[in-house]
C-alpha cells in the first residue's frame, strides 16, 4: 500500500526513493504538475525525479522551490492542475514523502487507489519532440500571503502591532515571517533558515522549549510554531506555555463561529469533549470524521462548513485553500489575540477533562489494531470507522493505526484521573501484548 493518512511517506532510500517519486509523478501527470518541497536535504533530488516523471509524459512541471504545502495547493487551484509536495510533514529528517493535490484539494482515496493500481504498469513516455517543459513560479508565496491577508482583520492587527515569535523550522520560513511583518506585527524569527531543520520537525511541547523560553524573555504577546511543511501551527501563550492542542482547536472554532453566520464545524474522532462543548456554546453544530485532513476537507465541502480542524494543529478555512494552512492559522491566532486578549486567559476559560495520548511502535500496526478490536469487551457506543472508538458514560478512548508512522495510537479522555489511569493501564497492556504476539 503506497498511501497513508496523508500521502506517501517513509524512510528516504528505503520506502521513498527517486524511482518511486518518478513513477508516481509519471502516473499522476495526466495534466501539468506543480512541484514543491520542504527543507529536507532529500527534497531536491526527489523533486528533480518528480519533474523528470512529469516531463517524460509530455506535461509541464511548474517549480515553486521551497514553499509551504498550502502554497502549493493554492498554485494548483491557480493553474487548474495537479501538484506534488515533497515532504514528510512532522516526521524526522530521515523521512520524506509525496503529498498529491489537484485544483486546491488533496486527491481522494479513490484517486489514490487508482495510482496504486497503475504503479506496477509501464512508464509512460511522450514522443521525443513532445516532452514537457519546466518553468519556475516565484510568485506563489506572494499570492498565498495576499489570500491570508484578505481573510484576517489586517487593519486591527496593524493598529495593535503584536509582538510575535515565529518558530518556522521548515518551509514556513518562506512565507510566515514576512506575512506577519506585512500585517504589522513585530516579529522575532526562530529557525527561519531554508536548509534542514533547527529542531525536530514535530511542533510539540517537548520540541518547543526554545520557543517557549523566548516568548516571555522577549516580552512577546504570543509564539507560533510550524512543522516541516507548515500545514500545522501550534501556539504558545505570553507566559511561555504551549497551548493544549484541543484547547487551541476550541479557541479557533469559537473565534470563527463568532465571526460568521455559518455555524457548521468539522473535526475528527480524536478531538476532546472540550471542542464539542466550545462549538455548542457558540450555537454551532459539529460533524465528526475519521482522523485525517482529507476527511475533514471533504466533509466541510459536503456540509458547507466554514471551519474544520484536528487536535494536531491543522486547520482548514472555508474561504481559504481547502487544505490545512499553517500561515493562515498563524495569522488567525494573531487576530484572536488582537480581538480577545492574551491566549493564557482564553485557555483558562475552558473546562478540561484528564486526557492521554500515547503511541506504541508497531511494524504490523493494522494487524495489531484488528487484533485489539477482537479482544476488547468494554461496553459503550462502539465505532470501527477509524480503528476502534468506544464512548462510555464518563469518557471515551480511540485506538487506531497511525497513517504516517509505524505506530499504534491510543487517545483517551475521562472525567476522572482514576478512570483514565485504569483504562490507560488496561488498554496499553492489551496493545503491547498484541504487538509482542504479532511482531
Amino acid at each position: 500500500m503506497l498511501f497513508g493518512t496523508s500521502g506517501i511517506r517513509g524512510l528516504y532510500g528505503k520506502e521513498v526513493t527517486e524511482g518511486l517519486a518518478m513513477r508516481v509523478a509519471n502516473i499522476f501527470a495526466d495534466r501539468d504538475v506543480v512541484v514543491a518541497r520542504d527543507t529536507r536535504q532529500t527534497g531536491l533530488p526527489l523533486s528533480e525525479a518528480v519533474a523528470a516523471g512529469v516531463l517524460a509524459r509530455g506535461r509541464s512541471a511548474i517549480q515553486l522551490g521551497i514553499v509551504p504545502t498550502p502554497t502549493l495547493a493554492l498554485a494548483t487551484r491557480k493553474y487548474s492542475c495537479n501538484g506534488i509536495m515533497l515532504t514528510a510533514s512532522h516526521n524526522p529528517p530521515e523521512y520524506n514523502g509525496l503529498k498529491l493535490f489537484s485544483e486546491g484539494r488533496e486527491i481522494s482515496r479513490a484517486k489514490e487507489k487508482e495510482i496504486e493500481s497503475a504503479y506496477p504498469g509501464r512508464f509512460q513516455l511522450a514522443q521525443w519532440g513532445k516532452v514537457g517543459k519546466s518553468r519556475d513560479d516565484k510568485g506563489a508565496i506572494f499570492e498565498h500571503m495576499a489570500l491570508v491577508s484578505s481573510l484576517v482583520d489586517s487593519k486591527a492587527i496593524r493598529k495593535r502591532k503584536p509582538k510575535v515569535v515565529i518558530d518556522c523550522n521548515g518551509a514556513g520560513g518562506a512565507v510566515t515571517p514576512n506575512l506577519l511583518k506585512d500585517l504589522g506585527c513585530e516579529v522575532t524569527v526562530l529557525n527561519g533558515g531554508l536548509s534542514g531543520f533547527g529542531r525536530p520537525s514535530e511542533p510539540n511541547e517537548k520540541n518547543l522549549t526554545e520557543l517557549a523560553a523566548l516568548v516571555p524573555k522577549t516580552g512577546a504577546d504570543l509564539g507560533l510554531a510550524h512543522d516541516g511543511d507548515a500545514d500545522r501551527t501550534i501556539a504558545v501563550d505570553e507566559l511561555g506555555r504551549v497551548l493544549p492542542l484541543d484547547i487551541q482547536l476550541a479557541i479557533m472554532a469559537q473565534h470563527e463561529l463568532r465571526n460568521s453566520k455559518n455555524k457548521k464545524i468539522v473535526s475528527t474522532m480524536e478531538a476532546s469533549l472540550a471542542v464539542r462543548e466550545a462549538v455548542e456554546s457558540e450555537g454551532g453544530n459539529i460533524t465528526i470524521t475519521p482522523v485525517g485532513s482529507l476527511y475533514v476537507a471533504e466533509e466541510m465541502e459536503r456540509e458547507g462548513a466554514m471551519f474544520g480542524g484536528e487536535p494536531c494543529g491543522e486547520y482548514i478555512y472555508e474561504k481559504g485553500v481547502h487544505v490545512p494552512d499553517g500561515p493562515l492559522a498563524a495569522a488567525k491566532m494573531v487576530e484572536i489575540f488582537v480581538e480577545s486578549g492574551h491566549l493564557s486567559a482564553l485557555a483558562n476559560k475552558f473546562r478540561t477533562n484528564p486526557m492521554a495520548r500515547e503511541k506504541f511502535p508497531a511494524k504490523k500496526k493494522y494487524e495489531v489494531v484488528d487484533a485489539v478490536k477482537k479482544e476488547i469487551r468494554i461496553g459503550g457506543k462502539r465505532s470501527e470507522e477509524d480503528g476502534i472508538r468506544i464512548d462510555e458514560e464518563d469518557g471515551w478512548f480511540l485506538i487506531r493505526a497511525s497513517g504516517t508512522e509505524p505506530f499504534v495510537r491510543l487517545t483517551m479522555e475521562y472525567k476522572s484521573k482514576e478512570k483514565l489511569g485504569k483504562r490507560k493501564e488496561e488498554l496499553s497492556s492489551l496493545i503491547k501484548k498484541k504487538i509482542s504476539q504479532l511482531g
